[in-house]
């Protein structure tokens, strides 16, 4: 076992252009993550929007342990801060338990219509 290394439980990135392009989109943003598998596992979380085009816009990205509650809270929450601190957003996701209970936190900043 090795005792010297730096290990990352999650990562939040996006692009400039992402952040700038996603002014010009539809305000509308979905939420979804797919399982990672082979030699590191965990989950990737994908935010997209749509442009004006219809066409699928990447947003921002994050790799994690596991679909947590606290680790869409990360997500969310990196997302409200870097990417759309605006409101009047429209904010799609499944039915998963662990991203109700993160929405659903006062901190993200998101409200329910």
């Amino acid at each position: 076992m090795v005792h010297d290394y730096v290990q990352f439980h999650r990562v939040f990135w996006t692009f400039k252009p992402c952040i700038h392009g996603f002014k010009y989109c539809k305000p509308i943003v979905q939420v979804d993550g797919i399982f990672l598998y082979g030699k590191y596992k965990g989950n990737l979380l994908v935010a997209v929007a749509q442009d004006g085009n219809n066409k699928i816009f990447p947003i921002a990205f994050v790799i994690i342990e596991g679909e947590t509650t606290d680790a869409w809270f990360f997500f969310l929450h990196y997302l409200k801060r870097h990417v759309f601190p605006q409101y009047g957003l429209c904010l799609i996701f499944d039915k998963h338990e662990s991203i109700k209970n993160a929405y659903a936190r006062p901190v993200v900043g998101h409200q329910r219509i």
